[in-house]
């Protein structure tokens, strides 16, 4: 009788093995293909966005960086990290972004916060749209920083006022609002590989 006991143990603990590997697998295969998809949009549809309050320039969400800090905020630190690396990647090698693009800065950029996200988001703040609002938030406004110092190394002098009020701010701006959306997204992967979790 023990022996047949030990046997079930055994069986069930092999299944749920195989289901966590599968899950993994599932989850890196998500995150891989829609990482892909929010790169393609943020350079394609969305960089043809303009808005009226700053002059009607073009301007596109940074919905890599969005994407990144999603994934770490509902599936984990880890998660974020390797999204970031990916969609940094993808977004430097498209090069819509002339100031950082093609100095190896946007992938060690998102993956910081994707990490980040994960880490604080999951541990410290309340787990709704509102607390990532403040990630999307701080993290559009890290890369107009950054997007702002690395245009004065090039130029070796200060942006003109006009590109920063028309195109990095505008970006800013879209990439907070865009938030929502890709939080949902993210969001509802998050629902299909745990459907009965709470989060």
């Amino acid at each position: 009788m023990s022996r047949l006991m030990g046997d079930s143990i055994r069986y069930k603990s092999a299944g749920t093995g195989r289901k966590v590997i599968v899950e993994q697998i599932t989850m890196i295969v998500m995150l891989f293909f829609t990482g892909c998809a929010m790169v393609a949009l943020e350079t394609t549809v969305c960089a043809r966005i303009r808005i009226p309050l700053f002059g009607w320039s073009a301007a596109s969400p940074a919905l890599g960086l969005l994407f990144s800090m999603a994934a770490g905020f509902l599936f984990g630190e880890r998660e974020g990290g390797i999204t970031g690396l990916l969609c940094g990647c993808l977004t430097d090698a498209a090069g819509i972004h002339t100031a950082v693009a093609n100095m190896v800065i946007l992938p060690p950029l998102y993956f910081l916060c994707g990490y980040a996200s994960g880490m604080i988001g999951r541990r410290r703040l309340a787990h709704n749209l509102p607390s990532f609002m403040v990630f999307s938030l701080v993290g559009g406004g890290i890369r107009c920083i950054l997007s702002i110092g690395l245009a004065t190394v090039k130029l070796r002098a200060l942006p003109p006022p006009v590109w920063v009020w028309r195109g990095l701010i505008p970006a800013w701006v879209l990439t907070v609002l865009f938030s929502a959306v890709v939080y949902g997204v993210t969001y509802g992967e998050k629902r299909l590989l745990e459907p009965k979790g709470n989060f």
